[in-house]
């Protein structure tokens, strides 16, 4: 038995070895597959990484390798929207209280006079109003919407109200009724020499169908010897045969420049012979008007009047002051007015008001600078790549936001009109709601909005870095801490604009309760990094604001192009 058991064990040897028992192979090809499924799963983490830059940090990486500066981000030049506070708007904030402050019962059973009559403070005028702005050359240059000739009654302003552009209200006080001729639209008869017309009609150019316009009143002074050197040779003929309201007849002409011109549609509307007297009341475009080419024009307006109706406004006096303080009716106490340089109470408000209007441009041009800047790095940068976690982490946000709303309006979206439209998919929803054209990849919208937000990220942190302006874990902190505190005393302020009352409304506990309750809210909103990240915007604008020339309405003027 040993023998054998020898020989056999001599045997196996030979042959290679002892057998693996089934139960171990099995165990060994499990281990083995196991290997395989972890370097595996390995390699695939590691590719994902490497895509998804898991290891990207704006304030360690290398971010030369993400984007780039096409110009220096030092050197250059940014235009701000805005000028200067005039002496005028602190006549029009005045002029406004007094106005306000107006007895309400006219005089003369509020009937219209029409007779000769001086305007004041609070008067219901109705007038008749032609504007226009002066070009480089001293050219009148005449914009639409900058008269009421072509409506079917006068305006009627009221003075102070400041319902017009700023200083034309206070610049007709004191002047008569009587000072202009009377306007009137003549719309019968023919067209005489010396009067102005205002002419409709459609136009092409060389045959050209897209050339095609459509002209309604344009005006057009008769004693001008050029009418026909801007609309075609017998243009002034055309237009002076027949009665006015009538049709005239279809022609075609040349000008100048061997272009030709075909008319149709021609029609004078009325004309005038006024034209020569008006009123004339030099103002401005304020900078944020809502038409751009005309931001900070000073203005010409030639006026008419129809009559006014009468009313008493007050004086500006201090007992009026005042009055105005004790009825809480000004954002002032007279103990802190009593702080302004003046003589009197008149002095002080007038100083009040310009320091006020003064501050509120200090923090719009500063609002409107930063936004320049910005605006300029994003021009002068370029994405290179940017990291798909990053990428991945804002399009998620906003992709959250976007079904969210979805579902808690059930589809549905209100327009400012009150008219609400429902969306039965969230694609089609999401288009709306972003104001995207239909059919628009809104999906790819709001990753080119990623984008964006972390490009501007790279310009901050790039800029901060280059410039050794990273704040310290300690510093960042503090920073980050003065941030929140500036944005709760800034909320607390917008809530009790909003409610219409001040610190003073409230007892000592009871404002801490409500401050209390503020900040409480900002904490639920923003979280620390929002604050940090606020921190470094602030250092980083702190920094850039001082860097490029800054060209405002003060040293340049914003001549319309379309002459």
């Amino acid at each position: 038995m040993s023998e054998n058991k020898n020989i056999e064990t001599k045997k196996e040897k030979a042959e290679g070895g002892a057998k693996i028992s089934p139960r171990n192979l099995a165990f060994i090809i499990t281990a083995a597959i196991l290997v395989v499924i972890i370097i595996a799963t390995s390699i695939v983490f590691i590719v994902n990484a490497i895509k998804n830059d898991a290891g990207f940090s704006y304030t360690k990486s290398d971010l030369s390798k993400y984007f780039e500066f096409t110009e220096s981000y030092k050197d250059f030049t940014v235009e701000v929207d805005i000028a200067k506070p005039k002496d005028i708007d602190v006549d029009v904030i005045i002029l406004q209280l007094l106005c306000q402050n107006k007895n309400d019962t006219p005089n003369y059973g509020g009937s219209l006079i029409t007779s000769p009559t001086e305007i004041g403070i609070g008067d219901k005028v109705k007038i008749w109003y032609r504007g226009y702005i002066l070009g480089e050359d001293g050219e009148k240059i005449e914009v639409d919407g900058m008269t009421n000739f072509t409506s079917s009654a006068p305006h009627e302003l009221e003075i102070g109200s400041n319902g017009f552009i700023p200083g034309f209200e206070y610049n007709l006080i004191g002047k008569s009724t009587g000072d202009a001729n009377k306007f009137e639209k003549i719309t019968e008869g023919n067209l005489k020499e010396g009067q102005v017309a205002y002419v409709s009609f459609t136009r092409v150019k060389d045959d050209d169908s897209s050339t095609k316009v459509t002209k309604t009143s344009v005006r057009i002074d008769l004693s001008d010897d050029t009418i026909d050197e801007i609309y075609g040779k017998g243009f002034k003929e055309n237009i002076m045969t027949g009665p006015i309201g009538a049709k005239k007849l279809e022609f075609e002409t040349t000008l100048d420049d061997n272009s030709k011109y075909k008319y149709s549609d021609i029609k004078v509307d009325f004309a005038t012979e006024c034209e020569n007297k008006p009123v004339v009341v030099e103002t401005y475009f304020p900078y944020d008007y809502s038409k751009e080419i005309l931001r900070n024009e000073t203005a010409y307006f030639e006026v008419y009047f129809d009559g006014l109706i009468d009313y008493d406004a007050p004086e500006f006096t201090d007992d009026f002051i005042k009055e105005r303080i004790e009825a809480g009716e000004l954002k002032v106490t007279l103990e802190a007015l009593n702080e302004y340089e003046g003589a009197t109470l008149v002095d002080k408000y007038y100083v009040y008001v310009r320091d006020n209007l003064t501050k509120a441009y200090e923090e719009e041009y500063d609002t409107l600078l930063r936004e320049a800047i910005l605006e300029h790095y994003r021009t002068i940068s370029k994405g290179i790549k940017y990291p798909e976690g990053k990428v991945k982490e804002l399009y998620d946000e906003y992709y959250s936001n976007v079904e969210d709303s979805y579902i808690e309006n059930e589809g549905k979206i209100t327009n400012s009109y009150g008219s609400t439209s429902s969306y039965q998919s969230l694609d089609t929803y999401a288009v709306a709601y972003l104001g995207l054209t239909t059919g628009s990849d809104w999906k790819a919208y709001i990753r080119g909005i990623a984008e964006d937000a972390i490009k501007e990220r790279y310009i901050m942190f790039y800029i901060l870095r280059a410039e050794n302006l990273m704040p310290t874990d300690d510093e960042l902190k503090d920073k980050a801490a003065a941030v929140r505190e500036d944005m709760i005393q800034e909320y607390i302020d917008q809530y009790l604009a909003y409610e219409g009352n001040t610190k003073e409304d409230y007892s000592e506990d009871a404002y801490k309760v409500f401050a209390a309750q503020r900040t409480e809210e900002i904490d639920a909103y923003y979280d620390n990094a929002y604050f940090e990240e606020s921190a470094y915007f602030e250092i980083f604008m702190d920094a850039a604001v001082q860097w490029p020339n800054v060209s405002t309405f003060d040293d340049r003027r914003a001549y319309p192009m379309d002459k």
